[in-house]
């Protein structure tokens, strides 16, 4: 009796740090995160990519084919309502002689600078030119994680109500991009939940491999299952498919948890050491202790078990799909473990 009272305990305090835990990532990416977006066949203004929202903060990741070639984007605007747009490219050695410039236009702008021949411009717009330039420091962003060199900004005020359009070009050759566009962070539930996935297109617009990407939650999948069979940590009654099944759950949130902090790495020889590495951590953790607490539950209790234990896994696999924990087919079998202990 003391040693249920104890287990139920144990994972009564597990899923409310896991819960703090959350609530902490919402904060921490709230400060810091941009919605994902990337473009296709935009080289013209009839083609315009259109961002819904615009001052809800976006991340487009593209890049323009060659050199003498624009991009374009629109958004409606009201008047007074706050245009912001930032340029930025990756931090790949491959990158260090594009620099891409953009041009703001719209209704009532004030002209300013000089317009390539080959960008096009709406009739009577007001056309705002801002060129790229090289910084000295690359930026290290915590979210992704990820670094970038910021070329170019801009932030006014929408003198009149209409439609407004950035041309991302560079005039010499062609490369990859950046646009963030907007300011205010907000996320639907299912842009939340599709963010892992979204991550793997950047970092490929980064300039990494499928084969680099994945190996950090391959490895750790590999060798967590070699060391449950050579343990032979499952019941000894024989195959039980759902220890198994939250075995790999397990494993795949401590490979989310591996993959960040392996990032991070990787983003800091790119990058300055700075105080933001903290936020990485913590989101790096999250999956972690998700990690811990199926793991736990796993190993101890192998055979079908209890209501109480199916609802555990339910609730840590909802969990694990909001912290990114998994590629969410990690938090898909951690439930389907929780309905086997039910049901199966």
């Amino acid at each position: 009796m003391a040693a249920h009272k104890h287990e139920s305990w144990n994972m009564t305090f597990t899923i409310v740090l896991l819960m703090l835990s959350l609530q902490s990532l919402f904060l921490i990416s709230a400060a810091v995160a941009h919605a994902p977006v990337v473009p296709d066949n935009n080289e013209s203004l009839a083609v315009a990519t259109m961002i819904s929202d615009p001052t809800k903060s976006w991340a487009i990741y593209a890049e323009l084919h060659e050199g003498g070639e624009a991009q374009y984007y629109g958004f409606n605007m009201t008047v007074t309502e706050k245009i912001y747009v930032m340029l930025f490219k990756p931090t790949s050695p491959d990158h260090e002689n594009f620099l891409p410039s953009f041009i703001l236009m719209g209704p009532a702008l004030v002209n300013q600078g000089q317009i390539p021949e080959f960008v096009e411009t709406p009739p009577e717009a007001g056309v705002l030119v801002v060129e790229g330039k090289q910084p000295a420091q690359a930026t290290y962003e915590p979210f992704s994680p990820g670094t970038f060199y910021s070329l170019a900004e801009v932030a006014v005020d929408a003198p009149e109500t209409g439609t407004y359009y950035v041309a991302v070009y560079e005039e010499f050759r062609g490369g990859r991009y950046g646009l963030a566009i907007g300011y205010r962070e907000s996320y639907a539930i299912d842009e939340w939940i599709l963010i892992p996935l979204n991550l793997i297109s950047v970092y490929q617009w980064e300039g990494q491999g499928l084969a680099v990407i994945f190996a950090p939650m391959v490895a750790t999948l590999a060798v967590g299952l070699i060391l449950m069979f050579r343990q032979q940590r499952f019941p000894s009654t024989g195959f039980v498919i759902s220890t198994w099944i939250g075995g790999i759950a397990g494993l795949l949130f401590l490979g989310s948890g591996v993959n960040i902090l392996f990032q991070m790495a990787i983003k800091l020889t790119q990058a300055h050491l700075s105080a933001e590495i903290a936020v990485t951590i913590v989101l790096a953790l999250i999956p972690i202790i998700l990690s811990i607490a199926v793991l736990r539950i796993v190993l101890r209790n192998g055979e079908k078990g209890s209501v109480r234990r199916g609802v555990y896994f339910v609730v840590l696999g909802i969990v694990a799909l909001f912290a990114w924990a998994g590629l969410l087919v990690g938090p898909i079998l951690a439930i389907l473990t929780g309905i086997w202990q039910k049901f199966g």
